[in-house]
């Protein structure tokens, strides 16, 4: 029972303490370590597989249950089923780092890096199945607590991506976990021996092999930090982001519609940018069912100012709905339509199995259809937009689809659906994550924030404060 509050509490605070808002990065070291240790020496499979279980929804329920704001607060499903839903997803979640721990007592490999190499591939294969199946949840890779900090892995990402991130992440954890217990265990049999320091010396040889690892891995990012993946395209542009925290209970009111419209078009013309981008649906209506002259009175506010505008509206084709963003300005109009549709809020999957849970869930345009793969970049102001909507940059696989072309990438979201919870901030800190792998600046553009600007390494630059009004004017290269 001991293990099992000690693999819990370390869960939680991996995910609470290891990424954004707070983001320790060096946190998930010390989380990952300690189950690295109870794993090694759970007596049985099925005790490793519990241990796994109970760290991977202590650390989903820390990380996001912030699930359940969006179907109570938006979606009118009552607060203790709400809380069930949630629950009963992160339980699910759970089951990925159970496989990985199932599979590591398992083979129960002997010698530290032959453990460490298990491990931390079987962790990483999981967070892969995670991220693809069932359309995939990407969120809470370890890979992605390293966007920042001195000592972190984040010079590796360029290279081996979030996953190599994850993989290297829990592979120095199992060093760390075994010099530790090394230590530990030089110390007490030491006491209870004639020769103390025999004991000693061999321990001290075997923490010095994880730390040759260690040192290596420094050396590594020191050496990675002096190389550039990247060489700018183009000239410097002025852009504007635009935040407009039109509140979610009221985005789809039929009576705030009017305002919402003024709202935009008087920050449209407030901005300054050649390229001025707005939120994941700015517009709330499907966009032939907005005047035309409203849409005509935007255009012409660009033109006049020699500037495109990106803008995120649904759009229909015949019968079928899709999240899209839209250019309008000086050069020809344009268009990119959401790939990858979140699940329970876009569409919704296995209707007949979950009529219990749509029978208490009001969710606004819910039944999107995906857009095609293979679409054409918008390119505008000299420069190719690598455009993911919403969550669509929380997954690796999605933003490499805009790849090499791409000179910017581009993120229009409407964070309100998660109210003030961790998820803005755990967003921001995977549009850094896309930053980083693919070296190419992020300009995100959200409806109550985060708005900011990343530069090519995963540096924050330029950010609004949520649930505030604002524009936020930039320049940038591509």
């Amino acid at each position: 029972m001991l293990n099992l509050l000690i693999a819990a509490t370390a869960g939680a605070l991996t995910a609470y303490l290891g990424f954004a808002p707070i983001g320790w990065w060096w946190f998930p070291f010390v989380g990952l370590a300690v189950l690295a240790a109870l794993i090694q020496h759970a007596p049985t499979v099925k005790r490793g597989a519990l241990i796994g279980f109970v760290f991977g929804i202590a650390y989903f329920i820390a990380g996001v249950s912030w699930v359940r704001i969006s179907m109570n607060e938006f979606g009118g499903m009552p607060l203790p089923m709400a809380w069930f839903a949630a629950i009963l997803f992160c339980g699910f979640l759970a089951s990925y780092p159970m496989l990985a721990c199932t599979f590591a007592t398992w083979a129960k490999p002997k010698g530290a890096f032959f453990f460490a190499m298990i491990f931390a591939s079987a962790w990483t294969f999981a967070e892969y199945l995670r991220a693809h199946l069932f359309t995939g949840f990407e969120w809470l890779s370890v890979g992605s607590s390293q966007s920042a900090g001195a000592f972190s892995l984040q010079p590796f990402v360029p290279i081996m991506g979030t996953f190599g991130a994850s993989w290297l992440c829990v592979f120095l954890s199992v060093l760390i976990a075994k010099a530790a217990l090394s230590a530990y265990h030089a110390k007490s049999n030491s006491e209870r021996v004639d020769e103390p320091g025999l004991m000693i010396v061999g321990r001290v040889g075997r923490l010095a092999d994880a730390a040759y690892v260690i040192v290596g891995t420094m050396v590594c990012m020191w050496l990675l930090q002096q190389w550039s993946p990247s060489s700018v395209v183009g000239a410097l542009i002025r852009v504007s982001l635009l935040q407009g925290n039109v509140a979610q209970s009221m985005k789809w009111e039929p009576e705030k519609y009017e305002a919402t419209l003024k709202l935009y078009e008087k920050l449209v013309t407030e901005a300054k940018g050649e390229l001025i981008i707005l939120p994941e649906t700015a517009i709330p209506r499907m966009l032939d069912q907005v005047d035309p002259t409203y849409i005509e009175r935007l255009r012409s506010i660009a033109v006049s100012k020699k500037a495109n505008l990106i803008i995120g509206v649904p759009v229909r084709e015949k019968d079928r709905y899709y999240n899209a963003a839209i250019s309008l300005g000086i050069e020809p109009a344009q268009q990119y339509r959401k790939v990858h549709l979140v699940p329970f809020g876009e569409y919704m999957p296995l209707r007949g199995l979950l009529a219990w849970f749509y029978a208490n869930l009001t969710i606004p345009l819910s039944d999107f259809v995906k857009g095609d793969v293979d679409q054409p970049l918008i390119k505008v102001n000299g420069q190719s937009l690598g455009i993911a909507i919403c969550y669509e940059d929380a997954f690796a696989r999605d933003v490499l689809r805009t790849q090499p072309d791409a000179t910017l990438l581009v993120n229009i979201s409407n964070d309100a659906w998660f109210g003030k919870s961790a998820a803005a901030e755990q967003h921001l800190q995977l549009s850094q994550m896309r930053a980083i792998e693919f070296a190419r600046p992020m300009l995100r553009s959200n409806n109550t924030g985060i708005t900011a600007v990343i530069d090519e390494t995963g540096r924050v630059t330029q950010r609004l404060e949520p649930f505030t009004v604002g524009i936020l004017e930039t320049t940038i290269q591509g």
